[in-house]
C-alpha cells in the first residue's frame, strides 16, 4: 500500500529542515582496520623485544617471570589509557574544523593523529620526568613488588574509568587532572598504608608547581581565546564570519586555512605535552620494575664511570661497618631484624652495582 500526501487547499507544506550538522557515523572501512591492528601488532611485538633486549643487556638474574608477566600487563593497561586519552582530547583539536566543515570527520581525526605523534617524537621529556617526580623515591621503587604492581593498576584504572565516564557523558574534562589526581591518590593511601602520615607519600613541593600550571593553564586560555576574538571583530568586519556554518559550505580559504592550521598546532602541542603523560607512566613502570635496566645510566663516560665505582666501593663499606658497629653497641649483640635487613640490603646493592659497572666497562 502506498501512502500519497495530499495537500488540501488553503494550507502550505513546510519543507522538512536540512541536516547540516556533519556527518560523523561513517562505516570503518576494512582496510584501515586491518592497517590499524596490523601496525598496533607491530608495536606490540616491538615493546616486548625491546623489553628482552634491555634486560637482557642489564644482566639482570630472572629467578620468576611472573614480575615480567605483570610488568607486560601494566604497560598494555598504560597504553589503554593513552588510547582513551586519545580519543578522549582528539575532539579538543578537531572539533572547530569539522564544525565548520573545513575537513571531513575521518581525514581531520587521523590528521590530528599524526601530529599528536610528530609533537611526542619532538619533545624533551621534561613532563615524564614531571609525572615521576611526583612520588617518592622509595614508592617508585617499590613498583616491582606486589603492592607496587597494585598501586600501578589502581591509578591506571582509576584514570581511565574516570575518562570513559566523561567521554560517555560529552563532558570535556581533562585527562592530564585525572592523571596528576590518581597519582596523588595512590602516593597518600601508600602513606596511610604503611602507618605514615599522608603527606609523605607525596613530593608536594612538585604536586604545588603542577597543581599551579593546572589552576592556571584554563584561567589563561580563557583570557587569552576572549582577548584575541574581540581583537579579530575589531580588525575583521565582516559579521559572516562571527555566525554559525549555513548548510554544508565551508568557509571563506583562508578561514579554512587558518582554521586547518590551528588544529595543526593544537595536535602537535598537545601531543609535545600532554602526550609525555603516557611517557611518564611507563617510565614510571619500568624503572620500578627493572631498575637496573631503566635507572642507571649506562652511557656514562668512562672519567665518571671509575669515580661512581670508588663512591659505590666507599658507600659499601661504611653501610657495613656501620651495620658492624650497630652489632657491637647492641647489647644483646644481635640489632633488630629490620636494620639488619636493611644493611644487607644496602650493602648487597652497592657492591653489586658497583661489579655490574665494572663489568660493563
Amino acid at each position: 500500500m502506498t501512502d500519497i500526501a495530499v495537500q488540501l487547499p488553503g494550507t502550505t507544506t513546510t519543507p522538512s529542515p536540512v541536516d547540516t550538522r556533519p556527518k560523523l557515523d561513517h562505516p570503518a572501512n576494512p582496510l584501515a582496520l586491518i592497517l590499524f591492528f596490523g601496525i598496533l601488532g607491530v608495536c606490540v611485538l616491538f615493546v616486548a623485544y625491546s623489553l628482552y633486549v634491555d634486560i637482557k643487556d642489564s644482566d639482570t638474574k630472572v629467578t620468576t617471570y611472573l614480575p615480567f608477566m605483570l610488568l607486560f600487563v601494566a604497560l598494555l593497561i598504560a597504553l589503554g589509557f593513552e588510547f582513551v586519552n586519545g580519543f578522549h582530547d582528539t575532539a579538543n583539536a578537531v572539533a572547530t574544523v569539522i564544525y565548520t566543515h573545513s575537513l571531513p570527520a575521518n581525514f581531520a581525526v587521523v590528521w590530528s593523529g599524526c601530529f599528536n605523534l610528530l609533537g611526542v617524537l619532538m619533545s624533551s621529556g621534561a613532563v615524564a620526568f614531571g609525572i615521576i617526580s611526583l612520588l617518592p623515591v622509595e614508592l617508585i621503587l617499590q613498583v616491582g613488588t606486589g603492592a607496587g604492581f597494585a598501586m600501578v593498576f589502581a591509578l591506571l584504572i582509576a584514570a581511565i574509568v574516570w575518562n570513559l565516564g566523561t567521554w560517555y557523558l560529552g563532558l570535556p574534562s581533562s585527562s592530564s587532572h585525572t592523571l596528576i589526581g590518581s597519582i596523588i591518590g595512590v602516593g597518600v593511601a601508600n602513606a596511610l598504608m604503611h602507618g605514615q602520615d599522608g603527606t609523605s607519600g607525596v613530593d608536594w613541593s612538585k604536586a604545588t608547581e603542577i597543581g599551579y600550571s593546572l589552576l592556571l593553564s584554563p584561567l589563561f586560555g580563557f583570557c587569552m581565546a576572549a582577548i584575541l576574538l574581540l581583537l579579530l571583530k575589531f580588525v575583521v568586519r565582516n559579521p559572516d564570519l562571527y555566525t554559525a556554518p549555513k548548510g554544508a559550505a565551508p568557509p571563506p580559504w583562508w578561514i579554512r586555512g587558518i582554521l586547518i592550521l590551528t588544529c595543526t598546532l593544537v595536535s602537535f602541542f598537545h601531543g609535545s605535552n600532554d602526550g609525555q603523560k603516557g611517557m611518564g607512566l611507563i617510565m614510571l613502570i619500568l624503572i620500578g620494575t627493572v631498575p637496573t635496566a631503566y635507572a642507571l645510566n649506562r652511557a656514562l663516560p668512562e672519567s665518571q664511570v671509575a669515580k661512581f665505582q670508588q663512591v659505590s666501593e666507599a658507600a659499601s663499606k661504611v653501610v657495613a661497618a656501620k651495620g658492624f658497629s650497630t652489632r657491637v653497641a647492641s647489647a644483646s649483640d644481635t640489632p633488630s631484624a629490620g636494620v639488619a635487613a636493611l644493611n644487607q640490603a644496602l650493602t648487597e646493592v652497592l657492591q653489586d652495582t658497583s661489579t655490574w659497572v665494572s663489568a660493563r666497562h
